[in-house]
């Protein structure tokens, strides 16, 4: 396996891990079969385009953002970043909003 599929396969399995979804969920959410999605955290399979786009898609990530989940860093916005993936408009709008209220203290 080369470096570039190891990248997206561990950015894919670490987007997984941030979101707090089990393998299942996280296939399921993506529109992927379970044993499919198991191939590409155990690098037996890398997914095509498409799938790669119905993962940025699912998380509204473009693809070069998921590539940056490949090194998962702990500051307090990576954390924060975190606990934002798979929110709705809705629910980010209401976070902006905090953001904004929480900046004019």
């Amino acid at each position: 396996m080369t470096n570039f599929q190891e990248l997206i396969n561990k950015s894919i399995k670490e987007l997984r891990k941030r979101t707090g979804l089990s393998q299942e969920k996280f296939s399921e959410k993506c529109g992927l079969s379970t044993d499919g999605y198991r191939n590409i955290e155990h690098n037996r399979y890398t997914p095509k385009a498409a799938t790669i786009d119905k993962i940025c898609s699912t998380f509204n990530i473009t693809p070069i953002d998921l590539l940056q989940y490949a090194y998962p860093n702990n500051s307090k916005t990576d954390i924060a970043e975190k606990r934002l993936i798979g929110l709705n408009d809705k629910q980010l709008d209401l976070v902006m909003d905090f953001i904004a209220l929480v900046k004019r203290v």
